[in-house]
């Protein structure tokens, strides 16, 4: 199996990351997974999805675009994937890209907003377009918004609300084609996003930037609105930094701060929250990101909104720290099918560079389970369906020519979600049958391009374990010197009692059961299933496989007995993987991000209907 080579190399710092918010999950009943304040999903990024882009043929231009930036990615009504990016960290030119095939391939770009020379304030000039972000309308329209400016003018500080604003487009056929750019805002400004509500309501977030103080952007949160699909904004053909309406400010004794809005639409009637980054162009703020929040009734219409400009504001607990061992810039938002909301930024999470994306819950609260696809800057996430996100972002690097360009990554993640086992055994289908993208297996595999899928399943007599690991090249000696699945199991039975498992299954079919005493792994049974199929070769790197599938029964005696309504359970699923058909060095281990190895507390629950 070959590991992927990205252009640091940076992918394998990220596997033994764990979340130290242990006592969220005290007296929570595994019986009931909505009670667990978000802690019933995780993300699993998945290697094989891996994408790169450097440079893009135009489509509707003779040239190839290779500087990529500020990229956006978000799953349509149709199944399409639609992205956007521009050409610069600062502009210039405006793309979007499209792929039928959920991001295996892509077509070429379409250049939809050129810069151009023109006249501002200053005289002769040029106008350049940026930070484009797009939304899918409930009419089936895309709207894509981007800033504008004059790139002298915007500096003409007296000026510079006049040589600003905000550009719109919209699409009637997916982002095939687009119609001629309208203004709707004029002011200094950066990064819209926007959101509809069921009402109808459009809403365009802006950092707004506004005021400036000793010639740097002295910024807050601003929305406006509009009521008629686009047409008028704050009920103007064209409003202005003077309509916008203050939804957010971080300010302290020494400046204002705050921007790059995104909005998610909670479920359940809990309002609205959208993060933001708490930034200087010249000071250095703490607490960044933060989450603003309003509720369903309010819509951001009570703020007060001159005490917000000049003594910041919402107050708390409608302001919130995202989470406190995440530094992070760039914020962007979504919304999984199941009503929880995630944050991804780029910075750092305990000290770890990456882009990075927390789960929080239905209310956009206790944001935590931190995993990194990559290291990148100003990314987006979304929720494409069956399960899955899809992250991306831009890495800067320097080229052959010592240029510094900007490069796109994508990646999709699974999610794991708590399972409720129901009584019975578990079918499983051959191995080259098993679907992928139609299962709710447990994910591993962004270790290697070797993956795992594991589900669970229990009788009278017995626990079951059973798993699917695909891999080009099967290795195998010892039980854990192998490719292998891996269970950890932790069994909370009430006034004390802890018990921690753990099960390894190879290809050879050879499986292993551990307890835990004292810190250490006592080994309590070993044995060889007859219910494991490999489709391949074992230890011949000459031919490429496919992989092995495996199902194990456990007697409930090895493990406690049978489950009782008292009984809690976690687990965590882990992935041992071989680079070569030897016996050294020793497989190495993928553990499920997001959570700690050492703290079962935080694992994922599994009750038993």
């Amino acid at each position: 199996m070959q590991k992927l080579n990205n252009s640091k190399n940076r992918f394998s710092t990220y596997f033994h990351l764990g979340l130290t918010a242990i006592t969220l999950f005290a007296g929570i009943d595994s019986t009931d997974a909505q009670n667990d304040r978000g802690g019933n999903v995780r993300i699993a990024w998945d290697r094989s999805t891996y994408q790169e882009m450097s440079s893009v043929d135009v489509g509707n231009k003779d040239f190839t675009e290779q500087n990529l930036y500020y990229s956006r990615i978000k799953k349509l009504s149709d199944g399409t994937l639609l992205m956007s990016f521009s050409n610069d960290h600062f502009g210039w030119d405006i793309y979007v890209r499209r792929s039928t095939d959920n991001g295996k391939t892509w077509s070429d770009a379409q250049l939809i907003r050129q810069s151009f020379k023109a006249t501002s304030t200053v005289g002769e000039d040029e106008k350049v377009f940026v930070n484009p972000d797009f939304i899918e309308l409930s009419d089936g329209r895309i709207m894509i918004a981007y800033q504008w400016r004059y790139k002298k003018g915007y500096h003409d500080i007296p000026n510079t609300n006049k040589n600003c604003g905000v550009e719109v487009m919209f699409s009637s056929d997916k982002g095939k084609t687009f119609t001629a750019p309208r203004e709707v805002y004029r002011g200094r400004c950066w990064e819209p996003a926007m959101l509809q509500l069921p009402s109808g309501e459009i809403q365009m977030y802006i950092t707004s930037s506004q005021d400036v103080v000793d010639k740097v952007s002295y910024p807050r949160t601003v929305i406006i609105r509009s009521y008629d699909n686009g047409v008028t904004w704050q009920g103007k053909k064209l409003a202005t930094y003077q309509d916008n309406e203050t939804i957010s400010r971080t300010v302290d004794e020494r400046f204002a701060y705050d921007g790059m809005p995104t909005a998610v639409l909670l479920d359940d009637n809990n309002g609205i929250a959208v993060p933001l980054e708490v930034w200087s162009g010249k000071l250095v703020v703490d607490q960044t990101p933060i989450v603003v929040k309003t509720d369903a009734d309010v819509n951001w219409h009570s703020a007060d909104q001159e005490k917000i400009i000049k003594e910041g504001g919402p107050a708390y607990p409608y302001r919130k720290q995202v989470n406190k061992d995440l530094i992070g810039y760039g914020p962007y938002s979504t919304k999984l099918g199941t009503g929880e909301m995630v944050i991804q930024c780029n910075g750092t999470y305990k000290g770890e560079e990456g882009i990075w994306t927390l789960i929080g819950d239905k209310k956009a609260d206790n944001f935590r389970f931190a995993t990194s696809p990559f290291v990148a800057y100003w990314g987006s996430v979304d929720y494409i369906g069956n399960n899955k996100v899809i992250s991306t972002g831009t890495e800067r690097y320097e080229d052959s020519t010592g240029a510094t360009r900007g490069k796109i990554h994508i990646m999709q993640g699974r999610l794991n979600y708590a399972k409720t086992i129901r009584k019975g055994d578990l079918v499983m289908s051959s191995l080259s049958e098993f679907d992928k993208d139609a299962n709710d297996y447990w994910f591993l595999g962004k270790a290697t391009t070797s993956s795992v899928f594991s589900n669970f399943g229990y009788t009278d007599q017995n626990f079951i374990f059973a798993t699917y690991l695909f891999d080009k090249n099967i290795i195998a000696f010892t039980p854990e010197n192998s490719d292998a699945s891996v269970l950890l199991l932790s069994r909370d039975q009430g006034e004390g009692v802890f018990r921690n498992y753990k099960i390894v299954v190879n290809p050879a079919g050879e499986y292993l059961v551990y307890r835990e005493e004292n810190y250490a792994w006592h080994l309590i049974e070993k044995g060889k299933t007859e219910s494991v199929e490999v489709v391949g070769t074992i230890n011949k790197v000459e031919d490429e496989d496919l992989g092995y599938s495996a199902k194990l029964s456990i007697d409930w005696d090895l493990l406690g007995g049978k489950p009782t309504s008292k009984d809690r359970f976690k687990a965590q699923l882990r992935h041992f993987y071989k680079d070569t058909a030897t016996e050294k060095p020793r497989s190495a281990i993928e553990y499920a991000e997001g959570e700690s190895s050492d703290y079962p507390q935080e694992w994922l629950s599994l009750s038993f209907d």
